[in-house]
This record gives C-alpha cells, sequence and structure tokens, in this order.
C-alpha cells in the first residue's frame, strides 16, 4: 500500500512539474479593451489578465462621434461658388426687372418692383400694389411691408415717391415696413410721419442687408419725422432697425437729425444710433449720440443702381482738407489735375490704393477723384475697398444701361467735341437711340455712339435713365475756346459743370 509519505512526494512531482512548463510559456502581452458604449460611469480600460479596473485621465478620452441629428440649415458644402453665383443671378433678374418697371416712374405713388408686399388698407388698394409694376397713389396707403429678398427667387423691392408734405425719393429693400403715423386729424398731408423697421440679413454673401433708403431732391433739404425723430435730409441716407435701435447712415451730403431738441448733423461716411426703450420705434429712449464712422457691413451691396439718383457708398469715416489741395484722376501725382480743392473742405472716402498714400474720394458735388492721404485729417475706420486704378462705377441694369433717345423736337447736334464752340458732325432727328460711352470734364456734355459716328451731345438734348456720373470721364478731349466756370465742391452747390443753359 501506498503511504501518505508516497503521496505527498507524488503530488509534489505534479506540482513541480506543472511548474516548469508554466515557466516554459511565453508571457502573454496586456490588451486593452475599450468600452463603445457611453455608460452613465467614468469610463474606463480593463488590461488583461488581471481584469481589474484603471480610471483614464479626463484628458485622454476620446468622446464617441454622436450620431448626426436632423438639420432644417444644411451643413455647407464645397460647393459654395455655386451657391452664391446662383444668389447673385436672381438678384440680378429682381433688379433687371424692377428698374424696367418702376425706375423713372412719377412721383406721389407708390412702386412695386419686385414680389407682391403686403399693404394697408387690405382689399382693392392692396390687391393693386401687388401687381408687379403697379403705381398706388401714396396718400391712400396707410402700411406697406416687403418681403425679404430671395423669396420665391425673388424678393420685395419698392419705391416710395412723395411730393406732398415732402419731397422724397425711398427705396425699400428686402425685409421693411413703413408705416404712417400721420395725425389723421392734424390736418396735415400723409407720410410726413411715418415709421420704418428692417429685418436682417439674408444668408447669402451677395445680399445686403434689409434697408430703407431715403433720397432728398438734389440740393434742397427734404424734411419729415421718421421714428419719432426729426430728419432734414440733405442728400442720401439708409435707415435701418437694429436691435433696439435706428441706425441712419449718410451716403451722400449732409443731414441733421433733431431728437428732444438736440440737433447732430452728420456726413456720408458717418452714422448716427437712435436708442429706444419700448420696440415700437415710434419714440426714441435717449438723444442723439455724437455721429460715428459708419459700419460698412450695414451698407455693403445695397443695389444702388436702383435709387433715382444713384450714389457710390463710402467707407466709415470723414476727413477734411488740411490746405489747398489737389485732386488727381489717378493716385499719381503725374496723373491728370481735376481740381484745386479749398481747405476745410468735407470728403468722403470711396477707397484708397493698396500702399494707403492715396484717398478715393467725393466732394460734395458729387464729383470724384484722389488726394494723398497725408494731405486730409479726419477720422477715418476700416478702408474694405482698396485698388490701384479707378474703377468703372456700376451701371444701370436692363435697357436704361448706356443708352439714351435724342429729345429735342429739332434734333440734336452731333458734335467733334464736347462744346457749341466745336464744329458739328451731324444732326440726330428726335427719337434717335444712341450708346453713351464716356462724359466730358469740363461740361454737361457726354460722348455717344450712333452706330455710324461718334461725337459729343449736350445732355439737355438727350433723354436717357443711365447714370451719367458713373461714366468714364474722357480727358483728353480739346478745351472750349470760352473759360470755364469755376468749380463749387459742397454739396447742393451744382456740378463741376454749369447745368446746360441753351443751345446744343
Amino acid at each position: 500500500m501506498m503511504t501518505l509519505l508516497h503521496y505527498l512526494r507524488l503530488i509534489l512531482g505534479i506540482l513541480s512539474i506543472m511548474l516548469i512548463v508554466m515557466a516554459c510559456q511565453p508571457e502573454q502581452a496586456a490588451v486593452i479593451v475599450e468600452i463603445t458604449q457611453a455608460p452613465s460611469q467614468p469610463r474606463v480600460i480593463y488590461v488583461t489578465p488581471t481584469q481589474e479596473p484603471t480610471a483614464i485621465p479626463t484628458v485622454s478620452i476620446i468622446s464617441p462621434t454622436p450620431s448626426p441629428t436632423p438639420s432644417l440649415t444644411p451643413s455647407p458644402t464645397p460647393d459654395i461658388a455655386a451657391r452664391e453665383a446662383q444668389c447673385s443671378a436672381v438678384l440680378t433678374t429682381l433688379y433687371t426687372q424692377a428698374s424696367e418697371l418702376c425706375l423713372g416712374e412719377a412721383s406721389g405713388a407708390f412702386c412695386n418692383g419686385g414680389i407682391a408686399p403686403y399693404a394697408e388698407p387690405q382689399g382693392r388698394i392692396s390687391a393693386a400694389l401687388a401687381q408687379s409694376g403697379a403705381l398706388v397713389e401714396a396718400g391712400v396707403l396707410d402700411l406697406v411691408q416687403t418681403s425679404p429678398l430671395l423669396t420665391d427667387n425673388s424678393g420685395g423691392v419698392v419705391w416710395m415717391r412723395l411730393q406732398q408734405a415732402t419731397t422724397l425719393n425711398a427705396l425699400l429693400v428686402g425685409d421693411v415696413t413703413v408705416r404712417d403715423t400721420t395725425p389723421p386729424d392734424g390736418g396735415f398731408d400723409p407720410w410726413l410721419s411715418f415709421v420704418v423697421e428692417t429685418g436682417g440679413e439674408v444668408n447669402c454673401n451677395t445680399a445686403p442687408r434689409s434697408a430703407f433708403i431715403a433720397q432728398g431732391p438734389y440740393g434742397a433739404i427734404a424734411s419729415f419725422v421718421v421714428n419719432g425723430v426729426s430728419l432734414d435730409l440733405g442728400g442720401t441716407v439708409v435707415i435701418q432697425t437694429i436691435g433696439e435701435e435706428t441706425h441712419f447712415t449718410a451716403l451722400e451730403g449732409r443731414s441733421r437729425l433733431t431728437v428732444f431738441g438736440t440737433s447732430r448733423d452728420f456726413y456720408a461716411g458717418e452714422q448716427v444710433n437712435i436708442p429706444y426703450a419700448d420696440g415700437t420705434f415710434a419714440r426714441p429712449s435717449g438723444n442723439a449720440p455724437p455721429p460715428i464712422p459708419l459700419t460698412f457691413s450695414e451698407i455693403r451691396n445695397l443695389p444702388i443702381v436702383l435709387l433715382d439718383r444713384p450714389v457710390l457708398l463710402p467707407q466709415p469715416g470723414l476727413v477734411r482738407t488740411i490746405n489747398r489741395t489737389n485732386m488727381r484722376s489717378e493716385p499719381d501725382e503725374e496723373a491728370q489735375l481735376l481740381f484745386q480743392v479749398p481747405s476745410e473742405e468735407p470728403l468722403s472716402i470711396l477707397g484708397q490704393n493698396p500702399e494707403e498714400s492715396w484717398y478715393h474720394v467725393r466732394l460734395g458735388n458729387g464729383e470724384t477723384g484722389w488726394m494723398r492721404s497725408d494731405l486730409v485729417d479726419g477720422t477715418v475706420g476700416e478702408v474694405n475697398s482698396s485698388y490701384a486704378a479707378t474703377p468703372v462705377p456700376p451701371q444701370r441694369l436692363g435697357a436704361g444701361a448706356n443708352r439714351a433717345i435724342v429729345a429735342a423736337a429739332q434734333g440734336g447736334n452731333l458734335r467733334e467735341a464736347p462744346d457749341v464752340s466745336f464744329r458739328v458732325l451731324a444732326t440726330l432727328p428726335e427719337t434717335t437711340e444712341v450708346e453713351l460711352i464716356a462724359r466730358s470734364p469740363y461740361s454737361p456734355w457726354v460722348k455717344v455712339d450712333t452706330g455710324t459716328q461718334v461725337g459729343w451731345m449736350a445732355l439737355i438734348t438727350l433723354e436717357t435713365k443711365s447714370v451719367i456720373q458713373f461714366l468714364p470721364i474722357e480727358y483728353d478731349v480739346p478745351l472750349p475756346l470760352g473759360p470755364t466756370p469755376t468749380p463749387v465742391f459742397e454739396f447742393g452747390g451744382g456740378h463741376a459743370y454749369p447745368d446746360p443753359s441753351g443751345g446744343s
């Protein structure tokens, strides 16, 4: 029989053999296993073969990517350029159609150039304004609300032209509501006082922010009350409600705001922000603060060619000439000398050259040119436009672009240079259509192409919707025999050339 001692020896032998076998086995590598579910407890890893949990430092945890959730706003795609091109095409079509429908139409009425606006009173009057190109007398309307741009591949574009209480031309672009608040029992004409509210930006880089653009008659003041503010309009001003403020931004000329008896003058390139408290924009909650350089993002892309009197968009700020200063055709001291501008003359900035040594400026009378930046002084914000040579301004869209018709009953003379002292090349019959090429540097004459001849005609003999001041100036023309008049530079003083006074 096997004794207990023999059993113990057998067991010890077996254990020794097992230990030798285990020692000869290769070491098992530690395997990191990461939990893929989102546990309620802090995430841990398990390291085999110990099976003991070890916490992971927070900085090393990589959160699982959540599944995408549905969104009404599409994510950006690489084809952003195509989307912007489509946006531009829609706006160009809208602006072109609106120009054809409403430019040059009668005063004293609203003209609808875009999608049907909401109007009050509802019924026959609002239905009439809904028609494209419709003209509805301003006095019968109490409220007009236009649609945001790019609505149904169109948008709201309405002209508001007043001629009774005040002579005012205005353009509603995008999401704009204008409401007549003139006291009905005070014996006042309609629209002497009104409230404007505007929407925000459109999700398209080429679309402007919604705006109400008010424009007074050239060389005169239009006075009215808007959003509880007395405005003496001496040029062109953009009115926008942003947050709890109404922003008055001057594009042209000099205007004056009066709030609670306190007045502020502001020039092209400046803006005044008026505060409100109750959200109705009917009564300001404080006085008018001092003007500041305009916020360019608020006026970027405004369709200036739709205005009855188009004006180039100014850059932020206002400068004045330090002394009598030369204004030239290009940013170069050897370029054509246009004018010598008196000292202390206010100027709006349109752009600058890449070296920032010259400003492209506009005088009060609308004439533009270049001045050295060290010869002017003032407050200038960030200039958004930079170019090495004078850019060609935009022209009207559609049939009104660079076209004119002879309007003189006796016909219009085509001359070899822009003055009556030069030889007549031909006499064009009334209703003859011509193409506008350029304008004179010293007289209200334009260079035209008849299809068979090129020459110069006096503006007084032509009818056109083109923007004459946006035509390029042809400097290389002979001077007239007589002296040219001294230019007046301030706004309202006339152009650098005199008004036409008679024959061609």
